[in-house]
């Protein structure tokens, strides 16, 4: 979910800074017969732009921190373990990161060009709110199972139902859940600590049926 939405906000910073380097310097666009100063609609475009990002930011945050809240309610699950700390750590870094760099995507936008301000405060409140999101969120990563799913839930949210699952099996560093109609979702293996690994493979057998889930080399998670 997290790298989907990064994807498309990095498609529509091209575009974006494009629009804000011709306007704020205004350079002439030769095709229109015309300079960026004097672009037609331009405040119009920038508000577009501004809305998409602001759509996909503010999903991929409702979804974030609903998935923090779910994961919080321990009773809700028949099984439940904090991420490992290897993959804490790395989310903590990838988190920081990604937030200085949408609040230095926003403050240049609104440096090139001042028309831009929507644009550029969308891209920097989402920094603000990946930063909030590391304080008040991290301690509470987790990953949490019930009778219905799997729900995995740091930067990244993943939601494994158990409805039409037939295969569980372990390739490298991810968990594949293999669904009627080719359908195969993942999920990475050091979400859980290596000392948990047994009791998430115990719980997950007995939440599974059997007759209708195989579960394929995961034996050394017994040991």
């Amino acid at each position: 979910m997290n790298r989907l939405t990064n994807s498309f906000l990095l498609v529509l910073f091209f575009p974006t800074l494009l629009i804000s380097l011709f306007v704020g310097f205004d350079f002439p666009i030769e095709i229109l017969r015309t300079s960026g100063a004097n672009l037609p609609y331009k405040s119009i475009i920038f508000l577009v732009l501004g809305i998409l990002i602001s759509l996909l930011s503010i999903n991929r945050s409702v979804k974030r921190w609903v998935s923090l809240y779910t994961i919080s309610q321990k009773d809700r699950f028949v099984y439940h373990v904090p991420i490992s700390l290897e993959r804490t750590k790395r989310v903590r870094l990838y988190t920081l990161l990604e937030a200085a760099l949408l609040l230095l995507v926003g403050i240049a936008l609104f440096s090139i060009c001042s028309e831009s301000i929507f644009c550029a405060m969308a891209y920097a409140l989402f920094g603000i709110d990946d930063i909030l999101f590391l304080i008040f969120g991290s301690n509470r990563f987790g990953v949490g199972m019930s009778k219905k799913a799997i729900i995995i839930a740091d930067r990244e949210v993943i939601v494994l139902y158990f409805s039409g699952l037939r295969k569980v099996s372990i390739s490298q560093r991810n968990l594949f859940f293999d669904y009627l109609q080719d359908l195969q979702l993942t999920f990475p293996v050091d979400c859980i600590p290596e000392d948990k690994r047994n009791e998430f493979l115990t719980n997950l057998e007995s939440v599974t049926d059997k007759d209708r889930v195989f579960i394929q080399n995961l034996g050394e998670w017994k040991m």
